[in-house]
């Protein structure tokens, strides 16, 4: 199980960084050959990766032979790895992790032979590998790391950087420009006041952003949004756990900072405080009050469509949502999260929110003299030192605005640029696992649910939750050992549905000899060692019941995995057909398109249900016999869809295939 060889997956291109004044690497040995002196043998540094087309420039892509690295960044990176080699004596081995990358270190690091030295970890991968204990404590060589170097973990230096710093807020705050020119109130003598001139003018506080979105609200309370007539315009239309989290680096806290936990702090009251005024005002739409992750991501997703004038938007999709509005012939604007009303314009504690990216550590087994170098290496590696005098460039404006507005765009990159020069990764939640529990929480306070006091009582009764978080990690850090954490992989080795009779018994169903689990460490697991639990069925009622069926097992460190399926109760005495109902205007096809990747449920059926609402949608069936992809034309393509009880309906949608543009 445990990997011994990896030279497989390794490619390898020349690299190499700049020597920091008065840093020494291992000692290199120099060989003597008729009396001339001969250059040391080259320290090789393995970064691994599970990208390594993003990182090799000398990877080319297996199918097609061709470089899979952009020719321009590629060119950049050998004069980077050129430039390694000759100030280092180092050579970059790069390294492509043969699996999941939390598995691979893990494995790696117990196995006693590291994959690599220097590990690239994905977003959100940080917080699982620091609880493995692989990555080596970076204390000893802090004179070395760099400025971008990430906030401690427990007093120690874990990563050489996490990504994300100098750019933007993870979540900025975008706005329709149109929508706000059209709202009169919002102009003084005929001339709109922007978000940006309220920011500029040391005005833009948690009150002031309050009175903004009441003068929308009101402006687009009868509003027809464009693409669905149905819904309205929402002056703000976003998520709970968005707005808190901007609020709360807004006035200078985080939930888990470079000042540890601060979920109990004054600046986290205030932001949840906030958030909530906001939501009782009605002046932020939140679907469902929060309940699931669907409700974030459509938040998110709706100023794109037209649909809100402010939205808290991630910042690598507002160029995305950008080019969407451009479409409707609109722009988008940018604007600073507002702080609160008692906080200086000026303060450096009014802050933007940054939470880590990928990042990069040294795993635990790497030969401790060569970890100097192996930084410095690393760092001219993402630095992109070339060797080469660099000229003074000006940052490019990474997120979608309206750079170009005769009004407000040079001050909206002016702002820009200066909070991007300003933010570094200040917000460490996830890398503890906390972020789950701080969204419930907050939304169980602010909505009331499930007996959940205001915020500052229940954090102080809930404060245990993540403090145990906390020491999970701390725990695994102190213990001297690489630690498992990774939960065996449930899978179903068929594709059935469990669909029901109405009072069938589901516990004398053998759901087990439908799965295998098996372990990063322990291999295939024994699944009568599994759990079987039906989770809230009533098997009365006819109904789809969502992760009703939970397969759990652990493995042999108690790490447990488990699989949900949805479990499906039928009226097997019903008679009558399902509601099949196709889109009203549904997608052309492209002349010669691949006819067995056509979506037929998501981009041609409305409504495909049974008479009590179960939704048929894995039960359609498109009959293609007379449709010719490559021809244009218009052809008949029969859907069906049979309920669960065998009861059939049939529709004949007309479909155009089109030359493609």
């Amino acid at each position: 199980m445990l990997f011994k060889k990896y030279k497989k997956f390794i490619s390898v291109a020349m690299a190499s960084a700049i020597l920091l004044t008065g840093c020494s690497g291992p000692e290199q040995k120099a060989s003597t050959v008729n009396g001339n002196k001969e250059k040391a043998e080259p320290i090789v540094v393995r970064f691994g990766t599970g990208a390594i087309g993003e990182n090799d420039p000398n990877y080319k892509d297996p199918i097609t032979g061709e470089y899979r690295m952009g020719e321009e960044a590629r060119q950049t990176k050998l004069k980077v790895l050129d430039n390694i080699r000759q100030t280092l004596n180092v050579e970059m081995e790069f390294v492509e992790f043969p699996g999941d990358t939390t598995e691979v270190l893990l494995q790696s690091v117990l196995s006693g032979d590291p994959i690599c030295e220097v590990a690239r970890i994905y977003t959100y991968g940080a917080g699982t590998i620091l609880g493995q204990n692989v990555l080596q404590p970076l204390d000893e060589w802090e004179e070395l790391l760099k400025e971008e170097a990430p906030p401690k973990v427990f007093d120690k230096n874990y990563f050489l950087r996490i990504g994300g710093d100098k750019e933007t807020t993870f979540l900025p705050l975008m706005y329709n420009i149109d929508y706000i020119e059209a709202v009169d109130s919002l102009k003084v003598d005929g001339k709109t006041v922007y978000p940006t001139d309220l920011y500029l003018a040391g005005e833009w506080t948690w009150s002031t952003f309050k009175e903004y979105l009441g003068k929308i609200d009101s402006y687009y309370e009868n509003s027809q949004a464009p693409d669905r007539p149905e819904r309205r315009i929402e002056a703000f239309w976003s998520s709970h756990y968005d707005i808190v989290l901007q609020a709360v680096h807004a006035a200078g806290g985080s939930v888990y900072g470079r000042n540890g936990l601060g979920v109990e702090s004054k600046e986290t009251k205030e932001a949840v405080a906030y958030t909530e005024e906001l939501i009782e005002s009605h002046l932020v739409y939140v679907q469902n009050e929060g309940q699931t992750n669907q409700d974030i991501v459509d938040g998110r997703e709706s100023i794109g469509k037209g649909e809100t004038v402010f939205s808290l938007i991630e910042d690598w999709k507002s160029r995305g949502h950008s080019k969407m509005l451009a479409e409707k012939g609109q722009s988008m604007g940018y604007v600073p999260f507002p702080r609160p009303d008692h906080m200086a314009f000026d303060d450096p504690n009014y802050r933007d929110c940054r939470i880590p990216g990928e990042s990069y550590g040294i795993l635990k087994g790497t030969d401790p003299e060569k970890i100097p170098v192996i930084i410095q290496a690393t760092y001219m590696y993402l630095n992109d030192e070339t060797g080469e005098p660099k000229e003074e460039e000006e940052k490019d404006v990474f997120i979608g605005m309206d750079m170009f507005h005769p009004e407000i765009g040079s001050d909206m990159v002016d702002i820009y640029r200066k909070r991007a020069s300003e933010t570094v990764v200040n917000e460490l939640a996830d890398i503890f696992s906390m972020s789950g529990r701080f969204i419930r929480l907050v939304g169980d306070s602010i909505y009331g649910r499930n007996n959940i006091p205001s915020y500052p009582v229940a954090i102080e009764q809930n404060l245990g939750i993540f403090q145990e978080a906390m020491d999970i990690k701390e725990k695994a850090l102190n213990s001297g050992t690489a630690q498992d954490n990774v939960s065996p992989k449930v899978t179903k080795v068929n594709e059935d549905l469990y669909s029901y009779p109405v009072g069938t018994d589901l516990s004398v169903i053998d759901f087990k000899a439908d799965f295998t689990a098996k372990d990063n460490i322990d291999g295939d697991l024994d699944m009568s060692t599994a759990t079987v639990e039906i989770v809230d069925v009533d098997n009365t009622k006819p109904a789809t019941y969502p992760g009703a069926l939970q397969i759990k097992i652990q493995d042999s460190n108690g790490n447990e995995g488990i699989f949900k399926q949805d479990i499906i109760i039928f009226d097997d005495k019903n008679t009558i057909p399902p509601t099949l109902v196709a889109k009203e205007d549904y997608r052309e096809l492209k002349l010669g398109e691949d006819v067995n990747k056509i979506n037929w449920n998501n981009d041609f059926i409305e409504t495909v249900e049974d008479k009590d609402g179960i939704s048929l949608k894995k039960q359609v069936e498109a009959d293609l016999s007379e449709l010719d992809t490559t021809t244009v034309g218009q052809y008949n393509v029969t859907l069906k869809v049979t309920d669960f009880a065998n009861n059939e309906t049939a529709i004949t949608v007309e479909v155009e295939v089109v030359k493609a543009e």
